[in-house]
């Protein structure tokens, strides 16, 4: 009988080398498999503040509840979460395409595809600590938190499927991520589903643990194989209700593009860029604050990521002990307001990209979104026209043409001759 909760959805089972060497003494055939690592960070964080210990029968459910939900790296599964229509998030076959060890069939059709291109940075979790994370800066997105940064939807929603392929295609300017435009359209599709798996993966997680740690009495169980079918029917039915509100999310996101109207092509662009600077500085768009007084980025260094406030990093005996769980926990760096002289925007550089990250802000990060007042609020009204905005956008983009954004001209006299 599977270990794995099997009326909660349909489970998947294997046998692991170590049982095979234990139990027959030989290893023939067996290879080590990728598995899932579980949320360290975000249990000790729930131990913290509940002050009681996350039980060794606790990440035995945790592990077996996950796996029958998700699967494995090998083998992904599809929860089935009821109402949810999950079919329209989680396609069946491009997680197959996408999970796995790199290969491809007789075909030459490719298999593996996240380890391939995506788990050297993100890892075989998602949780943005594979092997070659510590050497980058910004470190990559760890997908299990539910949060993305460069997103058409506002600030708490989820990406768009739009919004999880611009990335892919376009990259992120100034960071290690890279264009995949070359990748065939399937391959694409396949990777933006397993993106939304391993999120919804590690968003699920979070929400058990804390529902195992601040909701269950001390003796309760997660999900006890063992148990009478009324309990293990509750048990379930609990869990999937759980999973379902972090999948429906991702569902909802798909209507939930923040619409945009474009702004007047007519306008006195002169007229637009000098009252977008007025608001730069002002005290209610306060742009200044973060981005300092120059633009260069300057305003304040000091602040932290969602991700990495998670580890508590001004409190140094706390964090001393996230970092103790394993090289898997990176050092914590401070989170720096974009440079907006130097033309180089993460989430993209057309006027509409601009736009959005105004109106929406950045999730994860102290950058807020505006507020919005109509156009025809009454003055004195405490807010932002989205025409506003638009100037906003426009004082922007004209940042990296004033001459303190350009080097400094070197004087002929000092320029070596050239041959």
């Amino acid at each position: 009988m599977s270990r794995y909760p099997s009326k909660l959805i349909l489970a998947h089972s294997w046998q692991r080398c170590t049982i095979l060497v234990l139990l027959a003494g030989a290893l023939v055939g067996c290879t080590t498999k990728a598995e899932f690592s579980e949320n360290a960070v975000y249990i000790l964080k729930q131990e913290l503040a509940s002050n009681a210990e996350f039980s060794q029968q606790r990440h035995l459910d945790l592990a077996d509840v996950m796996a029958g939900m998700f699967g494995t790296p090998d083998e992904p599964n599809v929860p089935k979460l009821g109402d949810v229509e999950i079919s329209k998030i989680l396609d069946a076959t491009h997680l197959y395409v996408a999970s796995g060890p790199v290969s491809s069939d007789e075909r030459g059709r490719a298999r593996g595809l996240y380890r391939e291109h995506c788990a050297h940075c993100h890892g075989v979790t998602g949780d943005g600590a594979g092997p070659t994370a510590a050497f980058l800066n910004p470190y990559p997105r760890d997908y299990r938190m539910g949060i993305f940064k460069f997103k058409s939807t506002p600030k708490g929603g989820k990406p768009t499927h739009e919004d999880l392929k611009d990335i892919l295609v376009n990259g992120i300017p100034g960071t290690a991520m890279p264009s995949f435009k070359v990748l065939p359209n399937n391959e694409l599709e396949a990777l933006i589903s397993y993106v939304r798996y391993l999120s919804i993966r590690g968003e699920v997680e979070r929400s058990l643990v804390f529902l195992a740690t601040n909701e269950l009495g001390a003796d309760e169980r997660l999900f006890d194989i063992s148990a009478p079918a009324e309990v293990k029917s509750e048990q379930a039915s609990l869990i999937r209700e759980y999973a379902a509100e972090v999948a429906q999310k991702w569902v909802d996101a798909e209507s939930q593009a923040t619409p945009i109207e474009s702004p007047d092509p007519d306008r006195d662009m002169v007229a637009s860029i000098k009252h977008g600077r007025e608001l730069f500085y002002g005290p209610i768009a306060n742009c200044v604050k973060c981005h300092g007084d120059s633009a260069l980025g300057d305003g304040q260094k000091s602040d932290y990521d969602d991700w990495t406030k998670e580890l508590e990093p001004t409190n140094e005996e706390v964090l001393e002990e996230f970092l103790g769980l394993g090289s898997f926990v990176l050092a914590p760096r401070n989170i720096h307001p974009r440079n907006l002289r130097q033309g180089v925007y993460r989430g993209g550089r057309r006027p509409i990209d601009l736009f959005r990250r105004v109106h929406n802000g950045i999730d994860g990060t102290p950058m807020p979104g505006a507020l919005i007042i109509p156009d025809d609020a009454p003055a004195g009204t405490k807010g932002l026209t989205k025409s506003d905005l638009w100037s906003l956008v426009d004082y922007v983009r004209s940042l990296p043409y004033e001459s303190i954004s350009r080097p400094p001209v070197i004087e002929q006299g000092y320029q070596r001759s050239r041959m």
